[in-house]
This record gives C-alpha cells, structure tokens and sequence, in this order.
C-alpha cells in the first residue's frame, strides 16, 4: 500500500527531474554553440542535413493527409449545401494543425532518432569524452548544432509540408472530385491570416528546439554500450514524438481555443 501511494509522487519527480536535465543540457548546448567560433555555419549544415533527410518523408506523409482531408471535408460540406467552404476550411486546417504537427512527427522520427543514435555513438567511442579531455565544450561542438539545426530545419519543412498538403487537397478536390479549380484557388485563403502563417513556422521552431534537446540529450548520456545506442533512438523518438503532440496541444489551445477557435470561414 506504501508502495502504491508513493508512486505517483515519485513519477512525477522523475518527470519534472528529467525535465530539468533537458531544459539544462539544452542551455548549455545551445549557449555553447552560440560561443563557438563557427558554431552557426555548424548549426546551418546540420539542418540542411536534416532538411534534405526528411523532405521525402515529409511529402510522402502530409500529401496523402491532405487529400483524405479534402475527401472527408467535401464529403460533410455537401450535404449542408456549403462546398465553397471546402478549400478556405482545408487550407486553414493545414497551416494550422496539419502541417506544422506531422513535419515535427517526421523530423523526430526521421532526424531525432539520428541524432540520438550519432551522439551515442560517439559516447561509445570515446569521442565526447576525448573532446572534454582536451577542454573543449563537446555539447557546444558536438550537440549544440544538432539542436539548433532541428529548428532551423523544422519551419523549413513546415513550409513544404504545407504546400505538399494543400497540393494534395487540391488534387482530391478539384481532379478527383469535382470541385471547379476557380472556386478551390479563389477561395482557399479565405480562412487564413499572415499571422496563422506566422504562428505555424514559430510552432515548428519550438517543436524543432526541444525534440532536438530531448534527442540530443539522450544520445549525449546514453549507456556506453552498443545496445545502450538503440536503446538511446528508441527512447529519444518516444519521447519526442509525444512532446510533439502534446505541446503541439497546448499551443493550439491558448493561440486559438482561448479566443474562440479559428478565423470564421468567409
């Protein structure tokens, strides 16, 4: 019975503690990485690295959602008499959530387990530990620049996934279904504001932050072992995936939820 009732105090301290170890090495690496002599051109290189890793997957997962989408939505639209709502509801729906949640999903599980898998690797060398003998900063040099080329990298690829998804609404809608391609491209910003432009690439930035600290991080302090490098992947992807989603959650909530939800449809 003890037992029972001292778990959830102790889940919670674990959380909050591994938390604060994200939040710290974070800081550190990042700050590292801003002192060192080209620290940005490291950082750019790295999110040109993770950018061309997962421009394909980023395609290959969000054009198909946009379709279903523009599929479902005609499908509800026309039996209220509203098709015209279609492409502006769509395209909001893309900019908004769509795009900038499953970018960061395939970054993470594309990019994060990567760079969790590289830098335990490292750690099984020797590498890291070479870098600290030497009385260089390893999480600048090494960890540094992956954190910060996941969110360069991020909007970049929020901004192909948006354009992929809304390619394939219209596909669906307009050569598939009908739609008449005048009504879809007259339309489809109707439901949109620069600042919901705005919003989705600073989202992507926060998620592209902290899945490349929780990833980062894992990899960094991961067991020097060679299961310890798979076990460090697995458990970084996890984790970031679902800070993805539910930071993605409450994003969303106090941008839109706490105003009334989204731009009304014209």
């Amino acid at each position: 019975m003890l037992a029972l009732l001292r778990w959830p105090g102790a889940t919670t301290f674990s959380f909050f503690a591994a938390l604060g170890r994200v939040v710290a090495f974070f800081a550190q690496a990042t700050v590292g990485a801003l002192r060192e002599r080209g620290g940005l051109a490291a950082a750019s290189q790295q999110a040109l690295s993770l950018t061309a890793r997962c421009a394909l997957p980023v395609v290959l997962v969000v054009g198909p959602i946009g379709a279903m989408l523009a599929m479902q939505s005609l499908t509800l639209l026309r039996g209220f008499g509203t098709e015209r709502q279609l492409a502006p509801l769509a395209v909001a729906v893309i900019v908004r959530e769509i795009a900038p949640g499953f970018a960061a999903v395939v970054v993470a599980m594309q990019g994060g387990a990567s760079i969790a898998a590289e830098l335990a690797a490292m750690r099984l060398a020797e590498e890291l530990d070479a870098l600290d003998g030497m009385g260089l900063d390893s999480r600048g040099l090494v960890a540094g620049p992956r954190i910060l080329g996941a969110a360069f990298a991020a909007p970049i690829l929020n901004a192909l996934a948006i354009v992929t998804s809304v390619a394939g609404a219209y596909g669906m809608a307009v050569l598939v279904l009908g739609v008449p391609r005048t009504l879809f491209l007259e339309t489809m910003l109707n439901g949109l504001t620069p600042l919901d432009v705005w919003l989705s690439e600073a989202k992507t930035v926060i998620f592209g932050m902290g899945l490349g600290a929780i990833c980062a991080s894992a990899g960094f302090h991961s067991e020097r072992t060679t299961t310890g490098v798979g076990r460090a992947a697995n458990g970084a992807v996890v984790t970031s995936v679902v800070f993805v989603l539910v930071c993605n959650y409450v994003l969303n909530t106090a941008i839109f939820g706490l105003s009334g939800g989204a731009v009304a449809l014209s």
